[in-house]
């Protein structure tokens, strides 16, 4: 156990010291505190630039829709100019253009955008228009002014939330793409420096020195501490950036997934610590056994197709959770060893799974990361000695069984 303890403390120490792991933490907190600077100063500068073409014999209230939209800037503009206009939203020049013409004496809205629309803009419009359009009809039908408080009387809608929330999509949202982008990045990692050791030689001499399986755990599991390092390190930067002021809590959201900040507590972090080391072993053991089997660096992208994809799977079926957290592929995935630390945290966060099957779920990881270990650490142990040999898919289950 003591030569486990020395290859893990010399492994933890290289990775650290290495300067693409300083390069990377130092550039990703400081893309973490630019997003939240230009989110915080933009967003008190940004302006919705609108603007409006009136051919009818309607009217716009500028006042109202101000008090409706947000940074409204509104220009009105001649008919003759609209051809102008929609190139300025070509050219990102203008946001919106809305041209209101009349027909039968009926208001049309004309509405011009570049890509996305905004319905705050068109329900703004077109509310004005409507409310004037009846009241016209009222007055000429001459109906009472009772009968035209109840045609303006807004239908009650009451919202009652039936999901028992412990989180929010932004949570998970981070979560997805942490697993995701760390199991990449140190899963390979560990494939690429066991080859690079086969390849160089390296190998023969620290297996006279250390039992194979030290060294394999030893990779591992640094690999895995450097990884809760550097996202403690990111969570650190969001959290500075909370403290000087540039994250609203009352509508903080990440690419537009809601993110409330009050529903993180002990159990969802030790939840996300808990999932996101199970995750990466589950695959950084794959990546770690079939690196084993290769002598050259340029092979490794033959062999680690299969655990790519399983990858690329967890991937969807975490984004599909966040859609649809009680679906069957969803409920399936939970126990799915590949799938489960992804969309059984998800779920979680999101109040979709009892105390019982989140058990369950991480019972059946604990036994399948055992499992795996097993079988990477019998194919690792022959792996790392056979030189020179074109991989084959039949030399694995040799292996296994020898």
């Amino acid at each position: 156990m003591n030569a486990l303890w020395t290859a893990y403390l010399f492994h933890i120490r290289e990775q650290i010291r290495t300067k693409g792991f300083r390069i990377t933490s130092i550039v990703i907190s400081l893309l973490i505190l630019g997003y939240f600077a230009y989110n915080h100063f933009s967003s008190n500068e940004e302006k919705v630039l609108v603007s409006v073409i009136n051919t009818s014999s309607y009217s716009i209230d500028e006042k109202v829709l101000k008090e409706n939209i947000d940074g409204l800037n509104l220009t009105i503009k001649e008919l003759k100019d609209e051809k102008e206009e929609q190139e300025k939203i070509k050219d990102q020049d203008l946001d919106h253009l809305v041209v209101i013409e009349e027909k039968d004496s009926i208001p049309v809205l004309n509405y011009y955008y570049h890509r996305s629309p905004d319905p705050t803009v068109l329900f703004s419009f077109s509310t004005q228009l409507q409310q004037q359009y009846l009241a016209i009809v009222s007055t000429e039908q001459a109906l009472s002014q009772e009968v035209v408080s109840q045609l303006f009387q807004s239908i009650p809608v009451e919202e009652t939330m039936l999901a028992d929330n412990n989180g929010s999509l932004g949570i998970v949202y981070v979560f997805i793409f942490l697993m995701y982008t760390f199991i990449l990045m140190f899963g390979q990692g560990v494939a690429m420096s066991i080859t690079g050791e086969k390849s160089t030689r390296v190998m023969e001499v620290m297996i006279t020195k250390i039992k194979p399986i030290y060294m394999l755990f030893a990779k591992i599991l640094s690999s895995l501490t450097a990884g809760l390092i550097q996202v403690s390190v990111f969570f650190l930067s969001g959290y500075l950036a909370y403290l000087i002021g540039w994250i609203n809590t009352d509508q903080f959201n990440i690419v537009g997934f809601d993110f409330d900040l009050s529903q993180i507590n002990t159990g969802l972090i030790i939840g996300f610590v808990f999932f996101f080391a199970c995750g990466y072993l589950v695959y950084a053991l794959c990546f770690a056994a079939l690196g084993s089997l290769i002598s050259r660096t340029e092979d490794l992208g033959s062999v680690m197709g299969p655990v790519m994809v399983l990858v690329v799977g967890a991937l969807m079926v975490g984004i599909k959770t966040m859609m649809d957290p009680t679906g069957g592929l969803v409920n399936f995935s939970t126990y799915f060893p590949f799938f489960s630390p992804i969309v059984a945290y998800s779920k979680f966060v999101m109040g979709e799974i009892s105390t019982l099957e989140l058990l369950i779920s991480g019972a059946v990881l604990i036994i399948s990361i055992g499992l795996i270990a097993y079988a990477a650490s019998r194919i690792y142990v022959k792996g790392v000695m056979v030189y020179g040999e074109k991989f084959k898919w039949s030399h694995l289950s040799a292996m296994l069984k020898k």
